[in-house]
């Protein structure tokens, strides 16, 4: 075995030992105490969500580090790399939605995007709209609950289905609403991305790399920019308020009401 070959084997096996101890911590981080099987039985079961299945919660910086010993100080970089994944998933998220939207949804995405096109007035209407849009499902979503409470509370008594099962069940329902709803939302979203991509090259340092860089990476920088700015403490939300209702109103423009410039 050569030198070189020695220190990469020696690398190699540092490296196993140190992500080892970081997966140690994480484990003892979030391990969940011990309960006693007479406090188990206590818990009444339920169909879908079960409160013995919820994940632990992490314990106290201070109680790991004792638990760990001579690692202790392994585990205030084991949050930081926890929380920095957990980060980097989420970018991720954006760019893979993004991306699967405009490979899969083409189409719409271009239509949602031509819908957005023009002056200050077409961005207000689609914003407009989009306000209006959300406002419509959130009172069709508070109407359609209350009914369906009503329905319940009246009729499930003496159904097939007790009154647990009957809520679960529509939550059920209302989750495939949900995902739906997000498909689309997901379709104004690229549409938004892209339009802000846009703005961005068309700045006059940018707007000579226009033309060489694909549609495609321009929507990813505009994803870039958005997720960036969702990261600050108050304008994150204030922006993912405003980039929410701006998609569905692109969306909605498009689908429904026509308009925008063509491309």
């Amino acid at each position: 075995m050569t030198r070189r070959e020695l220190v990469a084997v020696i690398a190699a096996v540092a490296l196993a030992i140190g992500v080892s101890a970081v997966l140690y911590v994480g484990t003892l981080a979030y391990e969940a105490p011990a309960t006693e099987a007479s406090a188990l039985r206590t818990v009444r079961p339920r169909i879908f969500f079960d409160p013995r299945n919820a994940p632990p919660s992490p314990r106290p910086l201070n109680e790991v580090q004792e638990r760990v010993g001579p690692l202790g100080a392994i585990v205030p970089l084991q949050r930081g790399l926890s929380d920095g994944a957990r980060d980097a998933a989420e970018f991720l998220l954006i760019i893979l939605v993004t991306a699967t939207t405009l490979v899969v949804a083409h189409d719409r995405v271009v239509s949602a995007y031509r819908a957005s096109l023009g002056g200050w007035r077409t961005h207000l209407r689609v914003f407009l709209t989009g306000v209006a849009v959300i406002g419509l499902a959130l009172s069709a979503s508070a109407l359609a609950w209350v009914v369906y409470l009503g329905y319940v509370a009246t009729h499930a008594r003496g159904g097939p289905f007790p009154v647990p099962a009957a809520l679960q069940l529509g939550l059920a329902a209302f989750g495939v609403i949900v995902v739906v709803l997000l498909a689309f939302l997901s379709v104004g979203f690229a549409a938004t991305a892209w339009r802000l991509g846009d703005a961005i090259f068309r700045a006059r340092p940018l707007a000579r790399f226009a033309r060489s860089i694909p549609a495609p990476a321009i929507a990813l920088i505009g994803a870039t920019v958005l997720y960036v700015v969702w990261q600050l403490p108050v304008i994150g939300a204030l922006a993912l308020a405003l980039v929410i209702a701006y998609a569905l109103g692109a969306v909605v423009t498009a689908r429904f009401i026509g308009g925008g410039v063509a491309a």
